[in-house]
């Protein structure tokens, strides 16, 4: 080891030369440090929004921005310096829990980005987007925490109005949507460049597409247009396509396993300024419901006009039925007949009976305001037994002729009335009884039995027929079904028979049938609360008395016959063929009762009527003698005490009388 030796003047001249080199260096870097740190503050403090600042382990600031200091006083009210802590300065507590929280959780290490809202209650609040991260020294310990901080107040304002914006846009879409929905109509465009469609929520169900799919491609939609209809859709789209039409047509989608929608579309293309169509818009309405209304107006007009001519052919044919029936019952006044001759006077009677109740149901034919009026008390046996009587060309004659043989087996039991419509309940057994008839081609039985059970009045009809497989059974009863083709009938006997049933709240049934075997119906009815009015000794003794009778109708036929069948009950008639007439023995003559027609040249029943009450006031009992159905208003309308439907029988007119004279 060398010894120590002091140094000379010549290394301590170099020691400080070098000295001076280092110190002048030092303080070249302090001065270039100075300067980029002069550099770096107006860095940090010149961007509006952003702030920076440090804390120490404690909270306590070490650097901070100006616009931090500038931020702090305006948010919070006060300056802030070097070595404060932080949290001292913020007086929400709220908002200093929740820095303390952040302050912690960088301590620990942690880096993390958060929006934030600070500010006094009573000043505006403002929002800010925090980057924390923690600060460490050289041997990687954490010294204290950095923030940068953005002032994000008006970006959350922003942000704020347009997600009150997409709310309202958010509410009008729903709107729309239900809109649509309540209109069934859908919107949507088409881009012919692309092929790409926008639809809205209702064309996703009009077509029955998956919303949750998308919008369909064109071949997609196409496939669904009805193959008679799909001319006319390409074609319009062609048109709008090359020469920029519009167009509003209907036609029929078809959608599996759906029945038919009939749909209007509507389009209109978007040009460019060269007018070339660059997209089209429109909408589509399911407008199947309104085809269906349409069809139902124009089928209720068409019934509503069919129902009238029925009603004027009616009463022409009442009027002829009247004059068979008048002429009838005349004929029956004589008491010299056999037996067999006035059965077979009542067999007349009986049909042409059969035949103006059916006449009647013409005349409510498209009157959907109708109320029967013409229910009666019926015994269900005997209206059966005179349907046999009636279809006995069927059963007997004409199968005669066949060399066959139908043999009728009756088990009528005892059994209470019931209120129904005479002809309409007679016709639905009579086509039962036809039914069976035509079942057994080659001859056999037909079985028909009543009974009463459980308050009900029941009727079946066993045949020894051809019977019915499992899907003839199902829909025996249904509209147009049958198993007889075109010439033998059109299916509208059952379903016929079923709807007359139902009317009278009856039931029907096919109960067993068994193909080669036959066939058992079963119908029922419930029995008849009403009583049979019963006349009082008082009226048979008024009735006993002879009363004047003044019948006016045009028809001389029917005023002829009429005055005879009033005189064989034991009162007196004139006749007339005119109201002015009626009106000119009304005058000279006392009547107690008047029987007029309503359809009358000059002066109608009606005309006649007022004249009467205007005259007379009640002290004359009037009847509507009519072809026409007479409903209640009109009878309450005109004052007119009862309604006598055409034809009547000698009972039926004797009971009107009778009702006549318990009036006065």
């Amino acid at each position: 080891m060398m010894p120590n030796k002091n140094p000379t003047y010549q290394e301590l001249e170099k020691l400080v030369l070098e000295l001076e080199k280092k110190l002048k260096k030092s303080e070249e870097r302090s001065a270039d440090f100075q300067k980029q740190n002069n550099l770096l503050h107006p860095i940090f403090d010149s961007p509006k929004g952003v702030i920076i600042f440090s804390l120490d382990l404690n909270y306590c600031y070490t650097a901070f921005t100006v616009s931090h200091k500038e931020t702090m006083k305006f948010i919070w009210g006060k300056d802030i310096e070097i070595g404060m802590n932080m949290l001292e300065v913020i007086n929400s507590p709220i908002d200093r829990e929740k820095a303390n929280l952040n302050f912690a959780k960088t301590l620990r290490g942690e880096h993390f980005i958060i929006d934030e809202e600070y500010g006094d209650e009573n000043l505006n609040r403002s929002f800010w987007e925090n980057r924390y991260s923690p600060l460490y020294d050289d041997n990687n310990t954490i010294i204290g925490l950095t923030v940068l901080v953005t002032d994000i107040t008006q970006r959350k304002l922003i942000q704020k109005e347009l997600d009150l914006q997409n709310e309202k846009l958010y509410e009008l879409n729903n709107a729309l949507n239900e809109a649509q929905k309540l209109a069934h109509v859908g919107s949507w465009s088409f881009n012919p460049s692309n092929g790409q469609q926008q639809w809205s929520e209702e064309m996703f169900h009009i077509w029955g597409f998956e919303l949750t799919n998308g919008a369909p491609e064109l071949d997609a939609v196409i496939q669904r247009i009805h193959p008679d209809d799909l001319e006319l859709f390409n074609s319009c789209l062609e048109e709008t396509l090359n020469l920029g039409t519009s167009f509003d047509i209907e036609f029929r989608i078809c959608i599996p396993d759906l029945k038919p929608k009939m749909v209007r579309s509507l389009c209109k293309p978007i040009l460019d300024i060269n007018d070339k169509v660059i997209s089209l818009t429109g909408a589509t309405q399911d407008i199947t419901s309104q085809k269906l209304f349409e069809q139902a107006q124009v089928k209720h007009q068409r019934l509503k006009a069919i129902g009238e001519m029925a009603s004027a052919i009616a009463h022409d044919f009442n009027n002829s039925l009247q004059e068979m029936m008048g002429n009838l019952e005349v004929i029956k006044l004589q008491n010299n007949f056999p037996d067999n001759v006035l059965e077979r006077l009542n067999n007349i009677g009986s049909t042409i009976s059969d035949v103006a109740e059916r006449v009647s149901a013409l005349q409510k034919f498209g009157d959907a305001e109708n109320e029967d009026k013409n229910a009666q008390l019926i015994n269900f046996s005997t209206l059966i037994q005179e349907s046999l009587n009636q279809s006995r060309p069927l059963w007997k004659d004409g199968m005669e002729k066949k060399g066959l043989s139908i043999n009728i087996i009756t088990d009528f039991q005892d059994i209470p009335k019931i209120s129904c419509n005479r002809g309409e309940l007679k016709s639905a057994v009579y086509n039962l009884i036809k039914n069976s008839i035509e079942a057994m081609p080659e001859g056999g039985d037909l079985i028909i039995k009543t009974s009463i059970k459980d308050e009900r009045v029941f009727a079946t009809f066993t045949d020894t027929g051809i019977g019915m497989d499992k899907e003839t059974k199902l829909k025996v009863f249904e509209p147009f079904y049958t198993t007889k083709g075109f010439k033998l009938g059109r299916g509208l006997g059952m379903s016929g028979v079923y709807r007359i049933v139902k009317k009278h709240r009856g039931n029907i049934a096919v109960t067993s049938s068994v193909l080669g075997k036959g066939t058992t119906i079963e119908i029922d009815f419930p029995i008849s609360q009403q009583d049979e009015v019963e006349v009082t000794h008082k009226n048979e003794l008024k009735n006993k008395a002879s009363y004047s009778i003044l019948w006016v109708d045009d028809d001389l036929l029917i005023t002829a016959v009429a005055r005879m069948l009033v005189e064989s009950i034991g009162h007196t008639c004139n006749v007339v063929n005119s109201g002015k007439k009626a009106l000119e023995l009304l005058k000279n003559n006392t009547y107690n009762i008047v029987f007029t027609d309503i359809g009358m040249p000059e002066m109608n029943g009606w005309e006649l009527v007022a004249a009467i009450r205007n005259k007379f006031g009640n002290k004359i009992k009037i009847v509507a003698v009519s072809g026409w159905d007479i409903k209640k208003k009109d009878k309450e309308e005109h004052g007119i005490d009862l309604v006598m439907q055409k034809p009547f029988t000698l009972e039926v007119l004797k009971k009107s009388i009778s009702d006549c004279i318990s009036l006065f």
